[in-house]
């Protein structure tokens, strides 16, 4: 009788110990509401979750168990607080001893506006096929067992500018969407990767350095980049020598445009030099255009697409130079420390964005600094074909996998 007291007693005490389980966070509203949070709601812990609702339409997987669209905290890239959009994956059956591996999806370039990301996409968006970019990768990475995260990005579809490829606010949006996904899905692991294609790529790459440092209560387990942005500054060098407008390649002002935007984000003492010399009058007209359209329409003749390449710049152009290039330097992903951290680069042969031989250069200057990087090639593969080609999708998600498991 006294064990059997003694037992029950042992339970109760055992039952008032455990923690509670965690409420489920508010139901956001529907529509543009969701990305719109009240000012009071945006500081707090990084990574929690300001409400959450079902993911609907394109937005949804449907070969996942569900797919939740989440509105979550992170630090923006100034310091102060900042709501981010993403969604969470959650693979269907029953989760692994320690829970479902994470994968950190980080999206290719879709622009810096309020309908950019890929959260919000609709039938008939312009945006359609990048935005969706993942879908591939995401399908194997789910039949593999394995949980997916993807942030919209800092300043996508929520207030504030988009710090275009700037490395701390990358990495941010990325590491914090991983833990709004821990703190969604208690079935979700602590162990994750970074993975992501073109801008993604590079937040996949600063995920690698910053990751250990913000999140040491995570397990990052390596890095994946598919066509990653090394040569940005080469970039608006080339194009202040282009002197007209060359039909198919008008996309290329607005990329660029983006990049500046991104420096003038983080940087506000150079968005005051656009506005005093550095852009020309035509450039300043359009500087509202990247905050309310998106990459494609970014490249149309009533856009930066109109504009002459070598007539973006403005009077104080070499002063320009000076200031943002070593910005641009700093934030160059292949430029991470990422210590040990095992790193894989995919190149595509085809590929007149990044040319593969760009990456290949950066591979070897990361591998004189001790970098583990793993660099494949696919000879048939093009910027935007190379995370819809069967190799490269089957090659990466394996290399994902096999480092979760």
């Amino acid at each position: 009788m006294v064990a059997r007291l003694s037992l029950l007693l042992l339970a109760l005490v055992c039952v008032l110990a455990a923690p509670a389980a965690a409420a489920p966070p508010p139901v956001g509203p529907d529509g543009a509401a969701f990305y719109q949070p009240p000012a009071e709601l945006v500081p707090g812990p990084e990574g929690s979750i300001i409400w959450a609702r079902p993911a609907t339409g394109l937005a949804d997987v449907p070969s996942a168990a569900r797919t939740t669209l989440v509105l979550y905290r992170s630090q923006g890239v100034t310091g102060a607080p900042v709501a981010v959009s993403g969604t969470v994956v959650t693979p269907k059956g029953t989760p692994p001893e320690g829970g479902w591996p994470i994968a950190a999806w980080g999206h290719v370039t879709t622009g810096g506006g309020d309908v950019c990301g890929p959260s919000t996409i609709l039938p008939g968006d312009p945006e359609q096929r990048r935005k969706l970019g993942d879908v591939a990768i995401t399908r194997r990475l789910l039949a593999n067992g394995i949980a997916v995260v993807r942030s919209d990005f800092e300043g996508i579809n929520t207030p504030g500018p988009h710090p275009y490829l700037i490395g701390r606010s990358l990495a941010r949006s990325t590491i914090n969407m991983v833990r709004a996904g821990r703190a969604l899905e208690p079935s979700f692991a602590s162990r994750w990767l970074a993975v992501g294609h073109s801008e993604g790529g590079a937040a996949s790459l600063w995920s690698g350095e910053f990751g250990p440092k913000l999140a040491p209560e995570l397990e990052l387990r390596g890095v994946a980049a598919l066509t990653p942005p090394v040569t940005t500054r080469e970039s608006i060098e080339l194009g202040q020598l282009i002197p007209a407008k060359i039909p198919g390649l008008t996309g290329l002002n607005g990329l660029g445009a983006l990049v500046l935007n991104g420096v003038g984000a983080a940087h506000p003492e150079v968005d005051a030099l656009y506005r005093d010399g550095g852009l020309s009058a035509a450039a300043l007209r359009l500087l509202p255009d990247l905050d309310s359209r998106c990459l494609t329409t970014l490249g149309r003749g009533d856009s930066w697409g109109g504009l002459v390449p070598a007539r973006i710049a403005g009077p104080r152009l070499a002063e320009l130079k000076r200031v943002v290039y070593p910005i641009l330097d700093a934030n160059n992903p292949a430029n991470v420390d990422v210590g040990d951290l095992p790193i894989r680069i995919d190149a595509g042969d085809l590929d007149l964005i990044t040319p593969s031989q760009t990456i290949i250069n950066a591979v070897r200057g990361m591998r004189r600094r001790g970098v583990d990087v793993t660099l494949k090639r696919h000879p048939f593969s093009s910027h935007p074909s190379i995370v819809r080609d069967a190799r490269p999708v089957a090659d990466v998600t394996a290399w994902v996998t096999a480092r979760l498991r």
